[in-house]
């Protein structure tokens, strides 16, 4: 959360008064509560030209990385036990904290040195996870310890097990027991100094930075979020890529993007925190009409969606990272542990937006000598993202006592964009976008649904679509004029259990249905597509409704004689309207498949037909 306000301010507002906690004295010396540290204080603004900046490069990773007595020479790619910022490289040996300086960065070489730390955590550190100036270290009873001023020198560093409500004073808080990999995030003024929300508004990070631990649960679809200024629970999730139907392999995130690897080498990013996201209601401002161009604008929304990065082309493992680089949230290096053709170890690397260049951007890195520790994937070249996929934790509500016949067949909290659909009495029908976003609680809950009232706040949106279908319509007019006050955007507080879901402000009420909707919900993905001829080349015209590129796959169904084939001619990994020239494409004929992610996550595709001749191309559907 934005942290760039006095705390009994906050305190005030909430109806509280901060108090010390009971029994601090002699429960910090049994190491269960640390009180205190620097660990969510106000950071200074970021310093032009200082010495040791985020916009730093070094020399690079490369070379020789072997382990030597239990340590390795540079610490290229994250794992549970290594981890890395702008100065230093962090490991653990033996239960004990190590570190030494971030060659790679700095250009600085010295020996690992230990690190000190409470008595009770010195030798029984079992995890940990570093970005920006903030450690995380895990013990095996699974606690949290926060290590501050990691950027300093290590005569800096210090510790706390501070955590949860309010404001990062509560008693500590642990990693899940079930979770099968965690990440720690953090976001601050000094280092990224913005981020950049969907409409390519710059938003000053607050001074308190905003800090995350993602983990990934058994399911491997279940993301949870905990933020050390909310409370102790388990209620807030970042919802997966394919709309939480994906399973993720690993995880790993820096400066608010998040990094997935499925079981089968797919990849997803998503530019996702407590702020950015749209939750934190009580200090943004967001807005769901177009912010581009206004001169203050409120944060845009939807928020960030999942960007599905290319593959990599060559032999990976589930190892994977991800590194703040510069100012801002448009830049991170991700890493990908795997070998070359010729057995050498190493890892793939790409910047986070590089989407449209060759072998789509992978470049990679030989690391001789270095320790391979992931699992390897099989890594096929096409897109295995619905393999091993789960159901969708949908749920579907029916609109009861209204003169509308309505639905939600497709309501989800954590994903934030399902569908309101409204029945017409021609038998045709109006699918709404529902927009849904979370909220600051002050209290602990159980995830998801249940019999206990859950708020969110909804806001439903209606599409050039639905005002061409309200143009021939009267009954679709009258809703969007009636209910919605003929508006783009509709706010409306929602109150959801199992059993039920009520929009106050409209005067809607839903009950819960256990059978599923007659009719399947779309989720385009494109505003447009077109595929044309252009001399002797493809034309690709299209925009996405998401950040997420098209995948274009090129696939031949005959040859030149008109007899069958099926092979795989190209893929391409492309953001937008671009000229295709593939010079060694035999005659014959060809499917073109079109593919990109909708707002509510699921995949959209197209085809069309094309047919290769001396003279170019003839394209049709």
């Amino acid at each position: 959360m934005k942290r760039g306000w006095v705390l009994p301010v906050l305190l005030a507002a909430f109806g509280l008064a901060f108090t010390a906690l009971p029994g601090v004295a002699s429960a910090a010396a049994e190491c269960q509560i640390l009180p205190g540290g620097t660990l969510g204080d106000e950071e200074p603004p970021p310093v032009p030209d200082r010495a040791g900046s985020p916009t730093d490069k070094g020399p690079g990773a490369r070379g020789d990385n072997p382990t030597v007595g239990g340590l390795p020479t540079r610490v290229d790619l994250h794992s549970t036990t290594m981890g890395q910022n702008r100065n230093y490289y962090f490991a653990v040996k033996g239960g004990r904290l190590y570190v030494k300086p971030n060659y790679e960065r700095t250009g600085k070489t010295g020996s690992w040195q230990h690190v000190t730390t409470p008595d009770c955590l010195d030798g029984d550190i079992q995890e940990i996870d570093v970005d920006d100036d903030e450690l995380v270290a895990i013990n095996s009873d699974r606690q949290i310890f926060g290590m501050d001023k990691a950027l300093e020198i290590p005569s800096e560093f210090n510790w706390s097990s501070r955590w949860g409500f309010p404001f990062w004073k509560g008693d500590g808080y642990t990693v899940p027991d079930d979770a099968v990999a965690w990440a720690w995030t953090v976001i601050s003024p000094r280092e990224s100094e913005y981020w950049v929300d969907p409409a390519g508004n710059h938003h000053a990070v607050g001074e308190g930075k905003c800090s995350h631990v993602l983990s990934l649960r058994g399911d491997r679809t279940s993301i949870t979020m905990n933020d050390p200024w909310l409370p102790k629970d388990r209620s807030y999730e970042v919802g997966g890529p394919r709309r939480g139907t994906f399973k993720v392999s690993n995880l790993a995130a820096s400066g608010s993007v998040l990094f997935v690897i499925g079981n089968h080498g797919d990849m997803y990013t998503r530019l996702w925190d407590f702020d950015i996201a749209g939750l934190d209601n009580l200090f943004f401002s967001y807005s769901y009409e177009d912010q581009r161009g206004i001169e203050d604008p409120a944060v845009q929304l939807p928020g960030a969606h999942w960007v599905q990065q290319p593959k990599i082309n060559g032999k990976i493992t589930n190892r994977i990272s991800i590194t703040t680089i510069g100012r801002g949230t448009e830049h991170r290096i991700l890493r990908v542990e795997g070998r070359n053709a010729k057995g050498v170890p190493g890892f793939w690397q790409k910047d986070l937006y590089v989407l449209n260049r060759g072998s789509a951007g992978w470049k990679f890195v030989a690391t001789p000598k270095a320790r391979v520790t992931g699992k390897a994937l099989d890594n096929p070249r096409g897109d295995t993202s619905a393999k091993g996929a789960v159901k969708a934790e949908d749920s579907r509500y029916v609109l009861s006592g209204s003169s509308y016949t309505a639905e939600i067949p497709d309501f989800n909290l954590y994903l934030g964009r399902s569908v309101l659909r409204l029945y017409l009495h021609d038998g045709d029908y109006m699918d709404l976008n529902l927009f849904l976003d979370d909220v600051i609680r002050t209290t602990p809950r159980e995830r998801g649904l249940d019999g206990e009232p859950r708020q969110l706040y909804g806001t439903i949106g209606v599409t050039a679509a639905n005002r061409r279908l309200a143009a021939t319509n009267e009954e679709a007019r009258e809703f969007i004029e009636n209910v919605l006050g003929n508006k783009d955007f509709t706010k409306t507080w929602i109150t959801v259990t199992t059993s039920s879901l009520s929009m106050d402000d409209l005067g809607l009420t839903f009950n819960a249905s256990n059978k599923p909707s007659t009719l399947p919900v779309k989720d385009p993905a494109f505003k447009s597509l077109a595929l044309s001829r252009k001399g002797k080349s493809l034309k690709f015209s299209f925009e996405t409704t998401t950040e997420s590129p098209a995948s274009i796959v090129v696939k031949k169904t005959r040859n030149q004689r008109g007899k069958k084939v099926s092979r795989v001619a190209a893929r391409l990994t492309r953001t937008g309207t671009f000229t295709w020239n593939p010079r060694r494409l035999a005659r014959g004929t060809y499917k073109v498949k079109v593919s990109s992610m909708g707002l509510g996550g699921r995949l959209d595709s197209h085809s069309f037909k094309v047919k290769r001749t001396g003279a170019g191309f003839k394209t049709g559907r």
